[in-house]
C-alpha cells in the first residue's frame, strides 16, 4: 500500500478551500516563489477500520520558509519539540485517523524553545489565516487507489462443490436444544464431524455475525468509540467500511465463480443491504430474502432490492418461508442440469431467539413438556464473579416457571429448523448433490436459563454462552467424527473460502479448519491453536428478555461493567479460563488499560467445568502477570499475527 504524503506549508489565504493536488498552482499564482513550498514526504499508517498496515518509516525532517495553515479545532498535545515531531505525532499508528497537523513555537523567535502541536481528524476544507513566520501546517493527502486486482478465473462447470451454512438464533449446546433437532443431529452430525469444541467469539448476535462473515475479531472491527453504536459496537456498514464486506464470505466466494443467495437473519441493521429500500443488493450477492426485522409472523424483508412485508397468517411463519425460499432457489440452480454453476447458500432462521413462537402446527408437540435442565450452575449464588452476576437474586417459583415456559417455547420453535434441514436434504438427494454440498449448521452463540441465577440472556464469558452446536457434512468429511480441537466463528470464514478454493485475504484473524475434518485439505506448518478468544463490549441493557416481566423486573442481565475480553486455554498440560473486566461507557476503556480493569475471573476448567469457583484471590501475582500479558497480546493480534 503506498503511504499517504505531507504537505508542510503555512497559512496565505483564510477563505479558499484547500486542495492539496493543485497546491503549488494556486500558489504560483498568488506570486509566492516555489521555494516557499516544500512537500515533505511522510508515511502514514493507512487503516481501514479495524485493519491497520505495517508501521512504515517515518520522514518529518526538513526546512520550512513559509506555507498554508488548514482547518479549526482539533486535539492539541503541549510542549512538542519541533515541527517535525509534530508530524510525526500525527502519522502514529494510534493517530490513524489524522488528516493534518498545526504546530505553534511557543516563543516565535525562538523556535528551539519547542510549542503546541494540533493534529485533526476531519478532513481539512478552509484555509485560516497564520500570521508570517509563526506556524508549521501539514496536510496527509491520501495516496491515489489502487488499481483493482484481476478478476480470478472462473471455476469450471461441475467441479466445485456447493456450500450451505445454516444459522440459527440463540441456540443453546450446553441445556440439550439439540433433542429438538433429530434429523439435523442425524443428517449433519452422524453423517459428518461434530466439532465439540467449539465456541463463538462474542456472546450476541450482530458481533458474533458479523465474525462468522468476516473471520474478524470484534477488536479488529469495532466502531471507534462509545458515542458511535453501529451494529452492537460493530462497523457492517457498507459505507463506511467497504472491507468488512468486499474481503467477507459472499464477496470472496462470488469471485470464485459461485452463485450466492442469502435467506432470513444475516445481521441486525441490514440498512445498507437494502433494507433501506435504497442501497440494493451488495456486490457479489446474486439472490436475498433477507430479514430487515426480526420477527415469526409480520416480518420485513428486502426480497434482491424489493422491500417486501409478509402477515400473520400460517404461511407467514418466517422460519418457513426462508425456508421454502431457500430451498426454492436452489432448486433453480440445480434444475440448469450438471453443468450449473456451484452454489453458497446462507439460511439464517430467527428460532429459537425470544418470542421463541412456534410454527402453528408445531404448538401442542410434546417436545415442549420438557423443562429446562436443573444444571449444577442454575440458581447458584455465584458471590465471588463480577459484579452483575455476584447480586442476583435468587430465583423463585414464579421466574422458574417463567424459565421452563420459555424452553418449552424455544424447543417448538427449533422443529421449524429441523424441517429445513430435512427438505434440503430431500431436494439435493433428488438432484444427486447431497454428496457434493458441503452443510455446516451452528448457533451465533449459546444462552442462559437460571444459570448463576441469571433467568433468560446470552452474554456472559460462560461456557453455556460460548458454546454452541457446529456440524459439518459433506465430500471428504468422515461420518461420525467427534472434532476435539478448539474451533470458533474467527475460523468460519478462511475454513468456507478454503473448501471452495477461493483466497483467504488479508485482514482474516482466523484459521481455516478444513483439514481437521478432511485430511485431503493440508495442514498447515503452523501448529494449531490451544487458545479460544471471546471479547464483549456491553450493549448495557436494564432488563431481562424473559417473558415474565416479573422476572424481568428482579434480574438485570447486562450493564455496562458487563465489558470483557477472555481466552480460553486447553492443551495437555491446560485447561483455564482467564477473563478481564472493563466498563464500555469510558472509551479509554475498550482497549482494557491495566488502570481500567474493574474485575478479573479465573477458572480452572479441568476441576472446575462449570465456573463456579474465581480463582484470582488465590493466584499469585506472577501467575496473574503472565496472564495479563498473554491476553494483552492476543486482543492486539490481526491477520496472520493471531493464533
Amino acid at each position: 500500500v503506498p503511504w499517504p504524503k505531507s504537505t508542510v506549508t503555512r497559512t496565505v489565504d483564510p477563505k479558499s478551500t484547500v486542495d492539496p493536488h493543485h497546491l503549488s498552482q494556486q500558489l504560483a499564482s498568488w506570486k509566492i516563489t516555489m521555494a516557499a513550498l516544500l512537500v515533505v514526504t511522510v508515511s502514514l499508517t493507512l487503516m481501514s477500520t479495524g485493519v491497520a498496515g505495517a508501521v512504515p518509516p517515518t520522514s518529518c525532517t526538513a526546512n520550512v520558509t513559509n506555507g498554508l495553515g488548514v482547518g479549526v479545532g482539533g486535539t492539541t498535545t503541549p510542549n512538542v519539540s519541533t515541527w517535525s515531531d509534530c508530524c510525526s505525532l500525527c502519522q502514529e499508528p494510534s493517530n490513524s485517523v489524522c488528516t493534518s497537523w498545526t504546530w505553534t513555537p511557543t516563543d516565535p523567535d525562538k523556535w528551539s524553545a519547542g510549542g503546541d502541536c494540533i493534529t485533526r481528524a476531519e478532513t481539512p476544507t478552509k484555509r485560516v489565516m497564520h500570521a508570517p513566520d509563526t506556524k508549521v501546517t501539514g496536510i496527509m493527502i491520501p495516496p491515489p487507489p489502487s488499481p483493482p486486482p484481476p478478476p480470478p478465473p472462473p471455476v469450471p462447470a461441475g467441479t466445485q462443490k456447493n456450500v450451505i451454512f445454516l444459522v440459527n438464533d440463540d441456540q443453546d449446546l450446553v441445556l440439550g436444544s439439540m433433542r429438538a433437532m433429530p434429523n439435523t443431529a442425524r443428517l449433519l452430525g452422524d453423517g459428518g464431524a461434530n466439532l465439540t469444541q467449539f465456541r463463538v467469539n462474542t456472546p450476541i448476535c450482530c458481533p458474533s455475525r458479523t465474525t462468522m462473515l468476516s473471520g474478524r475479531y470484534q477488536h479488529n472491527n469495532h466502531v471507534r468509540g462509545p458515542t458511535t453504536p453501529g451494529c452492537m459496537w460493530q462497523n457492517t456498514s457498507r459505507v463506511d467500511n467497504p472491507s468488512f464486506w468486499e474481503h467477507g464470505i459472499v464477496k470472496q466466494i462470488h469471485n470464485r465463480g459461485y452463485t450466492t443467495g442469502m435467506f432470513g437473519k444475516v445481521l441486525n441493521n441490514m440498512d445498507s443491504y437494502g433494507c433501506d429500500g435504497s442501497s440494493g443488493l451488495p456486490p457479489g450477492l446474486d439472490h436475498s430474502l433477507i430479514m430487515c426485522t426480526h420477527t415469526f409472523f409480520n416480518c420485513s424483508w428486502v426480497n434482491d432490492s424489493v422491500l417486501v412485508k409478509t402477515g400473520d397468517r400460517p404461511e407467514d411463519y418466517t422460519t418457513s418461508v426462508l425456508g421454502n425460499a431457500s430451498v426454492e432457489w436452489i432448486r433453480s440452480v440445480l434444475s440448469s442440469g450438471k453443468t450449473h454453476p456451484p452454489f453458497f447458500a446462507w439460511i439464517g432462521p430467527h428460532a429459537p431467539h425470544l418470542p421463541s413462537t412456534p410454527a402453528p402446527w408445531y404448538l401442542d408437540h410434546p417436545i415442549g413438556l420438557l423443562k429446562a435442565p436443573r444444571t449444577v450452575h442454575y440458581n447458584y449464588s455465584a458471590v465471588d464473579h463480577h459484579p452483575l452476576v455476584a447480586n442476583q437474586p435468587i430465583l423463585n417459583d414464579a421466574d422458574a416457571k417463567s424459565i421452563d415456559q420459555e424452553y418449552s417455547m424455544r424447543m417448538r420453535s427449533l422443529l421449524s429448523v429441523d424441517d429445513i434441514v430435512v427438505a434440503l436434504h430431500g431436494l439435493l438427494q433428488a438432484y444427486d448433490e447431497w454428496d457434493n454440498t458441503y452443510f455446516l449448521f451452528s448457533s451465533d452463540h449459546g444462552y442462559s436459563l437460571g444459570q448463576y441465577r441469571l433467568p433468560s440472556h446470552k452474554m456472559q464469558v460462560y461456557d453455556n454462552n460460548l458454546r454452541v452446536p457446529f456440524l459439518f457434512r459433506g465430500p471428504g468429511i468422515a461420518p461420525g467424527q467427534q472434532v476435539d480441537a478448539i474451533t470458533m466463528f474467527a475460523d468460519l470464514c478462511p475454513t468456507i473460502l478454503t473448501l471452495t478454493g477461493a483466497d483467504i485475504p488479508f485482514t482474516v484473524d482466523g484459521r481455516s479448519f478444513a483439514h481437521l475434518v478432511d485430511p485431503a485439505f493440508p495442514a498447515p506448518a503452523k501448529p494449531w491453536k490451544d487458545t479460544h478468544i471471546a471479547e464483549y463490549l456491553s450493549i448495557s441493557l436494564k432488563h431481562c428478555e424473559g417473558l415474565n416481566r416479573t422476572t424481568c423486573a428482579r434480574h438485570e442481565e447486562d450493564d455496562a461493567s458487563n465489558t470483557y475480553r477472555s481466552m480460553r486455554v486447553k492443551n495437555a498440560t491446560h485447561d483455564f479460563l482467564f477473563a478481564e473486566f472493563s466498563d464500555v461507557s469510558i472509551a479509554a476503556d475498550w482497549s482494557f488499560p491495566s488502570s481500567g480493569i474493574e474485575f478479573t475471573e479465573y477458572y480452572n476448567m479441568q476441576t472446575d467445568p462449570y465456573q463456579l469457583h474465581n480463582l484470582f484471590n488465590v493466584t499469585s501475582q506472577g501467575v496473574l502477570e503472565v496472564l495479563r500479558q498473554r491476553i494483552q497480546q492476543l486482543f492486539t493480534c490481526q491477520g496472520n499475527t493471531c493464533p
